[in-house]
């Protein structure tokens, strides 16, 4: 029932669509409605679009799609470099660099805001845990890892002004396997790094937070009921199959919410044309089957949605920009058919 309700919603895009451009279409990713010139020619048409469009998105029983962003080049020389230009059927977009943002980028962030996508950002447990150890070992730092993380937490969460919301990454290490001392240890660092999350959060009870990584790695810890999404850590996985394999190790963990489960696939390599694992299920691309994965049936666990790295890359095609996102967001989330 719920799925007819979405398929209404999402549906009735494409009369309006189909209007404004003057061409038979079937599926709203299929259109680039970034053209030039079609808010000015048909803002009424337009407007439209973008209501329904924004209702779609507030629907919680359509799949989202989540997307990594590298926004590392502040002076653009193309359009891949434009958030604006991502699918308009994106939910959720996380900047990978929050930081300096340039004038072009707010700009680009308003765009998208229009469309109902939320910009955010992440901040790994992992990647500051790293550049802690390896600058341990470089000499440059001496301190506690406990307050070298308090202060890494400070400096990424004074950015979010700027955004709608946080992806907070936590991969750690399961604590089955440690010994107490080691799973005290975890749970002290734990502690610290979601004690300034929640208190961001409790904070801004508008903004979205995300929960990324291993539930069961999570020590006495109950944030993952106030995530909006709980996105598995599935980047490292080589077949489809596997994404059940992983979501089922969630539900090991007590208390994780099986209504929420987004998996991570990736972008082919832009920089290795021989690299034929990155963005890939064997030879399939892992975008299309993990988005064809997201509508099987499950029993005892949602599969809510896709989110993707490194976005950007499926920019450059011939024939259309963002082919594979935009095909599995139909996937995902087909229109009625005639």
């Amino acid at each position: 029932m719920k799925r007819n309700k979405s398929n209404k919603i999402f549906g009735a895009l494409l009369p309006i669509l189909t209007m404004a451009l003057l061409v038979s279409c079937t599926d709203v990713e299929s259109i680039d409605i970034n053209r030039p010139g079609l808010e000015e020619q048909s803002p009424e048409l337009y407007a439209k679009y973008l209501e329904n469009l924004n209702t779609y998105k507030r629907s919680d029983d359509h799949k989202v799609a989540y997307a990594w962003f590298d926004n590392s080049v502040k002076a653009p020389y193309s359009r891949a470099h434009h958030i604006s230009d991502i699918p308009d059927s994106l939910d959720v977009v996380s900047m990978m660099y929050p930081a300096d943002l340039a004038e072009f980028e707010l700009t680009d962030m308003a765009t998208v805001r229009r469309k109902g996508t939320k910009v955010v950002y992440t901040i790994s447990f992992d990647r500051i845990q790293k550049e802690y150890t390896d600058k341990v070992k470089e000499g440059v730092e001496t301190g506690t890892f406990s307050v070298y993380l308090k202060a890494e937490l400070d400096r990424l969460i004074s950015y979010e002004s700027s955004f709608d919301g946080i992806i907070a990454e936590y991969k750690g290490k399961n604590p089955i396997y440690m010994s107490a001392t080691d799973k005290e240890e975890a749970k002290v660092n734990q502690d610290i790094f979601w004690g300034a999350v929640m208190a961001w959060k409790q904070a801004n009870t508008n903004k979205l937070l995300t929960f990324q990584g291993y539930p069961e790695n999570l020590i006495g810890q109950s944030v993952l009921s106030e995530c909006r999404h709980i996105i598995l850590a599935t980047d490292d996985v080589d077949a489809v199959e596997e994404l059940s394999v992983v979501a089922r190790k969630a539900m090991f963990s007590t208390g994780t919410p099986t209504d929420r489960f987004v998996v991570v696939v990736s972008t082919i390599s832009m920089d290795d044309p021989a690299d034929t694992k990155t963005g890939f299920y064997e030879k399939a691309r892992a975008i299309k089957e993990a988005a064809y994965w997201i509508t099987e049936p499950s029993a005892d666990y949602t599969r809510a949605g896709i989110a993707i790295y490194n976005i950007q890359n499926d920019y450059y095609n011939a024939d259309a920009i963002y082919p594979c996102v935009k095909e599995a967001i139909n996937i995902m989330n087909p229109s009625p058919r005639k």
